[in-house]
């Protein structure tokens, strides 16, 4: 009875003390207090008979007595303590922020593992990750990101224990360098000197960048104000250079940089006016003209400006790095236009020929070439009179200069003016207008004498005074019909013949009037011979008064 009674209260006993025992299964969570922390294990008071131990290095930063959550392990360690974990835990609790972040675009920290295919291996919040290549946001000449660095997750899928998260470094760098841009540029003002790195060279200028995220171009129109320095053979990627903030397009994001604006601007500080001589060096010959250099400045000197007399004969008399004295004779300073001109700084040859031998001197020359209407003469010093037809003689009738001067050649000339770069000269001048002086002694009527010096089929010319033509009509050469000039004169025949019209300088001659005339005259006279006393004429009177009526008509 005792025995029994002793059982029965060892059994009530146990009860009492397993009844405050908890069973823990595997992968269940648990709440305990650190009771101590020895080496690298910590002993955690979970309410059991024994504590249970975890890994110091799970309980960093916490101390002796404080309360934590774990899981229970279901294995003892060697020295056969129950194990807990917090990592379980805790990579859940990480995995919930991933996501969040995943969801709510948010900004996470990343630390690189290790590089892998096509990418790399990174942690976030103690997950492990995948970012691409694509993603890494890696510049020119990297190989790696940085060992920690923000991302953004953009996949995210839950598999267990080994979820697919993948996550972009680029996109934030994206967002950096957007609101990096925007700071600058809202920093920017036109007039401004940067300093600005080479990061592209191309045929007109190159592009170069502020912090590497505002991009601009630098013209090579704006790169200097001397036109023969080039920014391929000055600049390379990579240079660093000031700079001036030429144009902001605040819209399109687009700066225009100009670094001649840091140059002395040599068109403000030339001195010369319009007018001055300079002295310049020969940078190019084309086909309008000569391209100069004065220091920086360029000028221009079209071919008309060479020289006086031969101005298209430029690229014979100049070749590049001649140096040459010029006039200015127009500055435009603000659109940085010069022009020159070599003719300017000396009087043209024929002026200066003029001055000293004005109009109405007299000049010797000699005849180089006979045109048709017009022959040039060599006056010497390269200088060139022209001598028209209309100045070589004073007769109209001259279709050819050669008839005036073939035979005679004159060596002497009466100055008449300047007829563009040469001297216009005459020979009709040293006399009197022959054609006024017998037109003013001659009338529709008179008997006059000339020698035949030209033969046409409708009549002949006859020479009545030195350069004074008379025309005889083939119809007014003969009483007789005949049916060319040559039938009845020849050339050098002296005639004689009445003037039976002036129109103008045209002098129509009749040598049939004047012999008709002449018969009429001898009628008249033998009419009054043989004309008896009275009114009666008689036979022969009527038939010769008849034959002077028919003449008359």
């Amino acid at each position: 009875m005792e025995n029994e009674n002793i059982q029965s209260e060892f059994e009530k006993l146990l009860e009492e003390e397993t009844a405050n025992l908890h069973f823990y299964n595997k992968g269940e969570r648990v709440k305990g207090r650190i009771v101590k922390i020895q080496g690298d294990t910590a002993f955690v008071d979970i309410g059991q008979k024994t504590e249970v131990a975890i890994d110091a290095s799970e309980v960093e930063g916490f101390s002796e007595g404080d309360e934590i959550e774990a899981v229970y392990l279901g294995k003892k360690n060697k020295e056969g303590y129950d194990l807990i974990s917090r990592k379980p835990l805790l990579f859940r609790e990480n995995l919930q922020k991933v996501e969040e972040a995943y969801n709510n675009r948010q900004k996470v920290k990343a630390k690189l593992l290790k590089k892998a295919n096509k990418g790399f291996l990174v942690e976030v919040n103690g997950i492990k990750a995948y970012l691409p290549f694509s993603e890494a946001g890696l510049k020119k000449g990297e190989e790696l990101p940085p060992p920690e660095f923000d991302v953004y997750v953009i996949k995210f899928e839950e598999r267990g224990k080994h979820p697919n998260i993948v996550v972009s470094r680029k996109e934030i760098i994206r967002e950096e360098e957007d609101k990096k841009r925007e700071e600058i540029f809202n920093l920017l003002e036109e007039g401004q000197t940067v300093r600005g790195k080479v990061v592209k060279i191309l045929d007109n200028g190159a592009v170069l960048s502020l912090e590497n995220v505002v991009f601009g171009f630098l013209p090579q129109s704006l790169y200097s104000w001397d036109r023969t320095r080039k920014i391929s053979d000055e600049l390379s990627v990579g240079d660093e250079i000031e700079v001036v903030v030429k144009n902001i397009d605040r819209e399109n994001k687009k700066v225009v940089f100009s670094r001649r604006d840091l140059e002395p601007d040599a068109w403000k500080e030339f001195e010369k006016e319009v007018g001055d001589t300079v002295e310049a060096v020969v940078k190019e010959l084309n086909d309008y003209g000569i391209v100069v250099k004065m220091g920086q400045l360029e000028g221009f000197i079209y071919k008309m400006e060479t020289d006086h007399m031969k101005p298209l004969e430029y690229k014979k008399r100049f070749k590049p790095g001649q140096k040459i004295q010029a006039k200015i004779i127009e500055l435009d300073r603000d659109k940085r236009r010069l022009k020159l001109s070599i003719k300017a700084l000396t009087p043209h040859p024929v002026e200066k020929f003029l001055e000293e031998n004005p109009e109405g001197s007299v000049v010797n020359g000699r005849i180089k070439e006979i045109k048709t209407k017009m022959a040039v003469v060599d006056l010497g010093n390269e200088l060139e009179g022209v001598l028209h037809l209309e100045d070589a003689t004073w007769n109209p009738k001259i279709r050819n200069i050669s008839v005036v001067i073939k035979n005679k050649m004159p060596k002497e000339f009466k100055v008449l003016g300047r007829e563009g770069n040469r001297i216009k000269l005459g020979l009709k001048q040293f006399k009197e207008n022959p054609w006024e002086t017998y037109l003013s002694t001659h009338k529709e009527g008179d008997i006059v004498k000339g020698k035949v010096i030209k033969l046409i089929d409708r009549g002949a010319f006859v020479e009545l005074a030195d350069e004074v033509e008379g025309f005889i009509p083939v119809a007014q050469i003969s009483k007789e019909k005949i049916e060319i000039p040559s039938d009845k004169l020849s050339l050098g025949q002296e005639v004689e013949a009445k003037i039976i019209k002036i129109r103008g300088k045209d002098i129509i001659l009749s040598i049939k009037a004047l012999e008709k005339d002449r018969e009429k005259n001898e009628l008249r006279s033998v009419l009054e011979r043989v004309k008896p006393k009275g009114d009666s004429l008689g036979t022969l009177g009527e038939i010769l008064k008849e034959k002077l009526r028919e003449l008359e008509k």
